[in-house]
């Protein structure tokens, strides 16, 4: 199974073209050793993204004078859009362009470039098996009108980005693998199920994503070993902690938090804003630890678990409700480096529309406060119900003191409180000094200089005297300088 998936995140601070990404495909599968990037599989993004259908191709066609061979080098994966939550006729029409991509692998190098395609915001075990049929259906279409050899049909890969679907991902895979057999007939053995940490981190808060997240991995593994079946878990994650972390500065601790998974997300702030040396030792680190078995008696405390998540979510939306007008009004200012389309939202679970994860955490960071601190005031709610809690929580997320020393690090209260109302500041600073009640000062991994503070300073005077260029610009700045956008 591929280890290290390229995507089209627009987390870093470098801006891309639908044209300049055919380019930017190639050098993230070119080997380490030959000056690439060195991953093994490259999503093209259709989701919410005005990608052209020709790009897979342009990829297979480009792959011909670099000494790459598509399908076996490495693959293409795109994610599609979501019917029901898209067009759909988009939709249709990014399974077509995947379908019809493999007659051009197959004629110029006797391959399937695409051999898998994402689903995003999976959501029932019918759905996906509707999703399967219809690519198996435009599949067949294209070899009987156009000769494509079907040696193996492309398989779907959910992913799945809510907290509660991540809890029951193993009653999920298995609702799957019958309904493939009951809807279309069809027989799996293996499943690549992908869990993506920042959609359910947006909606539910740091603490609970952060516990579907590991729970999911555990699960799948678990369920493989019940079973005569195997599942290959695929996390998406940025280097921000609310997304994930999964940066430079952690490397080592990171791939000892999440270990189970088979493939990672390497997004585009880890290849753009990343100093090579430091690159090249995170994605070997994470290709070297993929597909370690985890330890699956951390599951005993499930139930627990499960509890304390959905109080952290509670909590955490009480929080969001109050901060998404000066989050939404942030997020204007917060610059697109890759070509998406307007009319794709998302909203929260107090029904206000949000920007979506990556401007999300932008957003946050521009206004002084690290989002993964939102809430966190819930572990003293934790202490009280039951001493042994806080130590259960910790032992199951290893890397959540450094989550938030990181975001401790990057705050900045003076420039936060500017930004909300006296209530809303004081529930947010509970949350910081609840964690530095029971964790004491929490060292950072990464530690910003006092020119940072100083950037976040002037944003907010420029965002009062209405020079917005100016104001953009210290966005972006500031995101160069922790090393992501968002």
């Amino acid at each position: 199974m591929p280890k290290l998936m390229a995507t089209q995140h627009p987390d870093s601070t470098i801006v891309f073209t639908p044209q300049d990404e055919v380019k930017e495909a190639i050098e993230d599968v070119i080997p380490l050793e030959r000056g690439g990037r060195g991953c093994d599989e490259k999503m093209v993004d259709y989701e919410g993204k005005a990608t052209p259908y020709s790009q897979i191709r342009a990829i297979i066609e480009e792959a011909r004078y670099h000494d790459i061979v598509p399908g076996e080098d490495f693959l293409i994966t795109p994610r599609v859009p979501n019917p029901r939550l898209e067009d759909k006729d988009k939709h249709l029409l990014a399974i077509t362009a995947a379908v019809t991509a493999n007659m051009y692998s197959q004629m110029y190098f006797n391959t399937n470039a695409v051999q898998f395609i994402v689903l995003p915001m999976s959501a029932s075990t019918i759905e996906l098996a509707e999703v399967q049929r219809r690519i198996l259906k435009v599949e067949r279409l294209v070899a009987e009108e156009f000769s494509l050899r079907r040696e193996e049909w492309i398989r779907l890969i959910p992913l799945f980005e809510t907290s509660e679907s991540h809890m029951h991902i193993d009653e999920i895979i298995e609702g799957l693998r019958i309904a493939f057999i009951k809807e279309i007939g069809l027989f799996e053995k293996e499943f690549r199920v992908f869990v993506g940490k920042s959609d359910s981190a947006i909606h539910g808060g740091h603490i609970t994503s952060s516990i579907g997240i590991k729970m999911a991995i555990l699960k799948m593994w678990r369920w493989q070993q019940n079973t005569m079946f195997k599942s290959y878990p695929i996390v998406g994650m940025g280097k921000p902690p609310m997304r994930g972390h999964m940066a430079e500065w952690v490397r080592n601790e990171w791939v000892e938090a999440w270990k189970g998974y088979f493939t990672a997300t390497v997004q585009s702030a880890l290849r753009f804003n990343t100093d090579r040396k430091d690159y090249v030792a995170t994605v070997m680190t994470i290709a070297n630890n993929a597909g370690k078995v985890p330890d699956l008696s951390l599951l005993d405390e499930e139930q627990r678990l499960i509890s304390m998540a959905w109080k952290a979510s509670e909590v955490y939306v009480q929080r969001l409700d109050r901060l998404v007008d000066a989050i939404q009004f942030m997020s204007k200012l917060v610059l697109g480096t890759r070509a998406r389309l307007d009319t794709y939202k998302r909203k929260a679970k107090t029904g206000k529309e949000m920007p979506r994860a990556i401007k999300f955490c932008a957003s946050m960071y521009s206004m002084g406060l690290g989002p993964s601190l939102v809430g966190a005031s819930v572990i003293e709610d934790f202490a009280k119900g039951d001493a042994y809690n806080l130590e259960v929580l910790m032992k199951f997320l290893t890397l959540l003191k450094k989550d938030w020393g990181f975001d401790l690090a990057y705050s900045n209260l003076d420039v936060f409180k500017k930004y909300v109302d006296e209530k809303t500041f004081e529930m947010i600073k509970k949350d910081i000094d609840t964690i530095k009640e029971y964790f004491g000062d929490l060292p950072s991994p990464k530690t910003p200089d006092e020119k940072y503070m100083n950037k976040l300073k002037e944003l907010r005077e420029k965002i009062e005297a209405a020079e917005i260029s100016r104001a953009k610009a210290l966005v972006v700045e500031l995101a160069e300088m922790r090393g992501f956008l968002g």
